[in-house]
């Protein structure tokens, strides 16, 4: 696989921040969870508000983001297909649907965690401080309108404030 370069969106508590990442021959989970590195370097970045998310304020060439910062990350498209089939494929999995708080966000999605038992306490003993959810959805707590959607976001889970499991989808075939 020759080495990549993928654009994804970064939301912190108050900004949009779209740019494109060097990844390499990993995936964006990979990269954010290198504890080598304290930032994520971004290329083309665009910055808006997120309470006006389409509106460009700020464009520059290069943009340095702390990961400590990174509330969550949104991938789309072509670099997401496959993902949920990619998270289970190593190693078995089970699917959670669940609900995260991560101030100022609710994210909800899919959540695919090794082993039985429950997935609250499943997720906090999952290693790496980034989790990736599939069938995303994000929520603007102080202002509701502000929705953003992806195939998999990659939520920061030092900054959660809670973690609620809405249903665990029927997986027979």
């Amino acid at each position: 696989m020759p080495p990549e370069v993928i654009t994804a969106d970064f939301f912190t508590n108050q900004h949009r921040v779209r740019g494109r990442i060097f990844t390499g021959d990993r995936r964006l989970t990979d990269v954010l969870n290198d504890e080598l590195y304290s930032y994520v370097e971004l290329s083309k970045a665009e910055v808006a508000r997120v309470i006006e998310p389409e509106k460009v304020v700020y464009s520059y060439p290069s943009v340095i983001l702390m990961k400590e910062a990174i509330v969550f990350a949104l991938l789309t498209g072509a670099r997401s297909n496959g993902t949920a089939s990619r998270i289970s494929k190593y190693v078995e999995k089970k699917p959670y649907d669940v609900l995260l708080t991560v101030l100022p966000y609710e994210i909800s999605g899919r959540l695919y965690l090794r082993g039985t038992g429950d997935p609250c306490i499943l997720m906090i003993r999952e290693t790496g401080h980034f989790v990736p959810l599939t069938q995303a959805r994000a929520v603007l707590t102080l202002y509701p309108k502000a929705i953003f959607s992806g195939d998999v976001a990659i939520v920061n889970k030092r900054l959660m404030e809670m973690v609620g499991v809405l249903e665990t989808p029927d997986t027979t075939p």
